[in-house]
């Protein structure tokens, strides 16, 4: 279709989704359509409204940590107009699973007033691989890109139909469950193994720690970040200039990772990124 209008709207902490949004960004410009990109990584890029009225379609691309889309783009959604637009997600993910998030994010959408279309699901390194993780390093690969380009043919496909169906997932076992505990939940003010923070005065502050951080969570002037608010993205880790920002050694954490979800490397890499079109049950 030509002169198609899509917009993509994305949250990437350490480039991973960036990266799958570009490509996907490039193939649907070199198949005749017009694209406007959104990053809304940082708080700041959340709190002016965005208008949908004039896309042909809607592409939203987010990470998946702990099973769900970042706490602060749940959050976010609803506050969205989605207007009967015609919608399409993506995920990205370290390696173990996408647990809730092609269901919750797309309940969310729905509830907004977009029409979710299909999903996808892409491999990219682990953001916790800042602090010495070892989770598929070298992803993506030529699959998962040939993948990303797959998705982006299918958008143009599947926005240009008048009546497209929409994506069906039935509800994961024990979603509901998890929701409840997410609401009953109660942050905790100690510092969590894996808080950012700084660890020399060597730091030119330039309060880019501060100004990205998705939520608000680091203060640029103490060098430290809020265990309460925190989500443990590695945002500011992974962009500061001078490397002053750390985490505690996470080693020990990833190899109590593999042991706890009964993974190995080898079961990682071997996964592969694929486009979810049809009626599809999410894992759990």
């Amino acid at each position: 279709m030509a002169d198609m209008k899509v917009v993509l709207v994305y949250f990437s902490a350490t480039d991973i989704t960036h990266t799958y949004a570009k490509i996907i960004r490039e193939r649907l410009a070199d198949l005749g359509c017009i694209v406007q990109a959104f990053n809304v990584t940082a708080h700041t890029s959340r709190q002016n409204p965005l208008a949908f009225e004039s896309f042909d379609g809607v592409i939203f691309g987010f990470p998946v940590f702990v099973d769900f889309a970042p706490a602060v783009i749940n959050e976010w959604l609803p506050t969205l107009d989605g207007r009967e637009k015609k919608s399409a997600l993506f995920f990205t993910y370290g390696g173990r699973t996408t647990g809730y998030a092609h269901f919750h994010t797309k309940l969310l959408l729905e509830q907004a007033g977009f029409h979710v279309l299909f999903s996808a699901e892409f491999l990219g390194r682990h953001s916790f691989n800042v602090g010495g993780w070892r989770a598929i390093p070298e992803r993506p690969n030529a699959q998962d890109v040939a993948v990303a380009q797959q998705y982006a043919a299918l958008a143009i496909q599947r926005f240009s139909q008048n009546e497209p169906a929409v994506l069906r997932l039935q509800k994961p076992f024990g979603y509901n469950q998890v929701i409840a505990s997410l609401a009953n939940r109660h942050e905790t003010t100690e510092r969590q193994w894996w808080n950012p923070l700084r660890i020399t005065d060597e730091c030119s502050m330039c309060r880019s720690c501060e100004t990205e951080c998705p939520a608000q969570a680091f203060d640029s002037d103490s060098g430290l970040s809020n265990p309460g608010t925190c989500i443990g993205c590695m945002r500011c880790v992974y962009i500061c200039p001078d490397k002053v920002l750390k985490v505690n050694d996470m080693k020990a954490a990833y190899d109590t990772f593999l042991s706890n979800w009964h993974l190995t490397e080898e079961m990682m890499n071997a996964k592969r990124s694929r486009i979810i079109s049809e009626s599809w049950q999410a894992a759990s």
